[in-house]
């Protein structure tokens, strides 16, 4: 996906299909440990659509947001709440910061 300074304070942003806009979108940022690694539901953020930009969906992160991650590298999550149905996605991988 890519890689951002631990200072950057931007928006992660993830591409659904245009016609999903207006469904309940989220996005979940964890540490990568093992590709197994699923989040919890506690570790997803509300996202919002991108009015300029159909189809993406976005959180923003970085300092002075609430959401501050250390440096590491972290897989991106995301899902839709259409109906009765919850689809989740491996959106990408994250790195946040300079890593060794």
């Amino acid at each position: 996906m890519a890689q951002i300074p631990a200072t950057s304070n931007e928006d992660v942003r993830v591409l659904w299909a245009a016609h999903l806009v207006g469904f309940l979108a989220d996005i979940a940022i964890i540490p990568w440990a093992s590709p197994e690694n699923e989040p919890a539901d506690s570790d997803y953020i509300a996202a919002t659509w991108e009015d300029d930009n159909p189809g993406w969906a976005s959180i923003h992160i970085g300092p002075g947001t609430g959401r501050t991650y250390e440096p590491g590298e972290y897989v991106v999550w995301t899902r839709l709440t259409a109906g009765d149905r919850k689809p989740v996605r491996r959106s990408g991988l994250l790195t946040i910061g300079v890593l060794p």
